[in-house]
């Protein structure tokens, strides 16, 4: 099983190098023996400032060699699928063939009004982008009319270095969603939200569904995590704000199961042993923690991959430590 890391944006405008903690972190992912790490996508958003996430990695593939570099998730449905295309293929070039294309649909929607874009029609809109991005690669033309987009028979330039393309992942837990990562993708990517069970079930619809296509799947669990040298620290560093952040996405509807009434009674004030939050929905604790939480997903859910989320309020010295631990505590336990 493939093990990832989300680098959060970290930006100090008035640095020589604005961004050289995010391309320092990625570095030390790689050191550290990450098999591919990512960066997320928002625009308008200034508590998570990534609205030009595959320019960061073109500057993050400059500065490595080995780690794959992943766009979990870009949000496609705000842009035409050319640019795109032609963007991702330079990443993939400039990487020497180590770009993964993750794309979702969004759910945020003052980004679509920003971008004038109707937000009721984001998953057509992805659709046909996915659509006329994959055909392009795999043809070397661009030759697509739909609904949302129309792009005359014209050159696909440039080819990627992988052939045809990029691995493409696509995120969603709707019913869409995993029809459209088993016709139009190479992986699908979850949600950090959901836990164990839920993702169990949404695996198994969305293996069946390429069963059906006679396609590959390829399952990418996404999880918040964090690693740290006691439990204390952990809780210190980490733990109320990852459930602060579940708490508001329960309280926004977020579809998630709650078997064990975990997050009703937190929702509700009541105190519980933080370890019932992190079973089977988080990644969290010291490095035996990680390593036993990991393999329980890996032995439960069988992913191919697991892409750990860190926190992004953390401070660049918190994130190197937690990178720097998992290369050290855990990524060797997991491949021994």
């Amino acid at each position: 099983m493939q093990i990832g890391v989300s680098i959060p944006m970290r930006y100090h405008p008035d640095a020589a190098l604005p961004v050289e903690e995010t391309i320092r972190l990625a570095e030390l992912a790689e050191q550290a023996g990450f098999d591919f790490l990512s960066m997320g996508h928002h625009v308008f958003t200034p508590d998570y400032p990534s609205p030009s996430p595959l320019t960061m990695l073109a500057a993050i593939a400059a500065r490595t060699t080995r780690i794959r570099i992943a766009s979990v998730i870009f949000l496609l449905s705000l842009h035409h699928p050319v640019a795109v295309a032609e963007q991702v293929a330079t990443l993939d070039l400039i990487s020497g063939g180590r770009a993964i294309f993750g794309v979702g649909v969004g759910y945020r929607p003052y980004e679509f009004e920003g971008y004038g874009v109707d937000h009721a029609r984001r998953g057509k809109r992805t659709t046909e982008a996915l659509a006329a991005i994959r055909k392009a690669w795999e043809t070397g033309r661009w030759d697509f009319q739909g609904e949302e987009f129309t792009i005359p028979d014209l050159p696909a330039v440039p080819k990627p270095k992988q052939d045809p393309h990029p691995p493409i992942w696509v995120g969603g837990t709707s019913g869409p969603a995993l029809k459209r990562a088993a016709a139009l993708g190479d992986g699908w990517v979850t949600t950090n939200m959901q836990p164990l069970d839920d993702i169990m079930a949404l695996s198994g619809s969305y293996r069946q569904l390429c069963a059906d296509k006679g396609r590959q799947p390829f399952v990418c669990v996404s999880r918040d995590a964090w690693l740290a040298d006691s439990r204390e620290q952990m809780m210190a560093e980490w733990y109320q704000d990852t459930l602060d952040r579940h708490l508001a996405f329960r309280r926004m509807g977020f579809p998630s199961s709650d078997p064990q009434r975990v997050m009703e009674r937190l929702d509700k004030g009541e105190a519980i042993d933080p370890m019932d939050f992190i079973r089977d929905r988080v990644i969290g604790g010291t490095a035996d923690d990680v390593v036993s939480q990991i393999r329980g997903w890996e032995a439960k859910a069988a992913p191919d991959s697991m892409l750990m989320l860190l926190n992004k309020k953390a401070s660049y010295e918190q994130l190197a430590r937690v990178i720097e631990l998992f290369g050290t505590d855990v990524l060797p336990r997991l491949r021994g």
